[in-house]
Parts: structure tokens; sequence; C-alpha cells
């Protein structure tokens, strides 16, 4: 398992930071739609980047910048969010699958640890 960069609390203060920051520019343009896209989308990947969730990060990215440039190109909703859904569907599969491989290797060295022990344990004896 990846070392967070930041505590789960710091990232959390990091990215309330960059969030009332980007209100404060927002307000500051009055852009405020789409421009709250921009300042969700930014602040929860950087928490997720933060926190070393690097697929979540790129999906929140994904997600709000693309609604951002879809409000500005004016595009058809009734395409973009069936592209949304599939993507997150799409995403949310891979992550499942990803992280079930990656449980079953921790619980192998788990097992190879806890092995490892008793045999310590055995000699010792």
């Amino acid at each position: 398992m990846r070392k967070q960069l930041l505590s789960s609390s710091r990232a959390k203060g990091f990215s309330l930071a960059a969030f009332l920051l980007g209100l404060g520019i927002i307000s500051i343009t009055d852009s405020w739609w789409p421009g709250i896209c921009l300042v969700i989308g930014v602040s929860l990947s950087l928490r997720q980047l933060l926190l070393r969730k690097y697929y979540e990060a790129v999906i929140s990215l994904i997600v709000f910048f693309g609604i951002f440039f879809t409000d500005q190109l004016t595009f058809s909703w009734k395409v973009v969010w069936p592209v949304i859904f599939f993507t997150c569907a799409i995403f949310l599969l891979l992550r499942e699958y990803m992280d079930a491989k990656l449980a079953t290797e921790d619980q192998q060295e788990e097992d190879l640890n806890h092995e490892i022990e008793e045999q310590k344990d055995e000699n010792l004896s």
C-alpha cells in the first residue's frame, strides 16, 4: 500500500484552502457557472493527489473539467451525461479490480509474515 503524502486531516485542510481560494477568485470575476466546476474539481483532485489516490484524482479532473468545457462549447447534455456516467462506471469497475488485486497481494504478504513469525517462535522454543 502506498504511503500518503500528508495525513487525511492535513490533505483536507489544503483542499479546503484551495476551495476557498477558488471561491474568492470566482466571486471577484463573477463567473460562478461553470467556474464552480473548476474550483470543485481542483480542490477535490488536490486532496486525492495528497492522499496518493491518483486514479480518483484523474477521474475527478476529467469529470469537472469536462463539465466546464462542455458548457463553454455548448455540447448537447443528452450526449455528455451518458459519457460521464459510462466513464464513471468504467472507472469504478477498474478501481475495484485493481483494489482486489492489491488486497490479494497484501494478504499473501501478511500470510508470509505470519508464517515467518511462527517459524521464529518454533526455533526459539
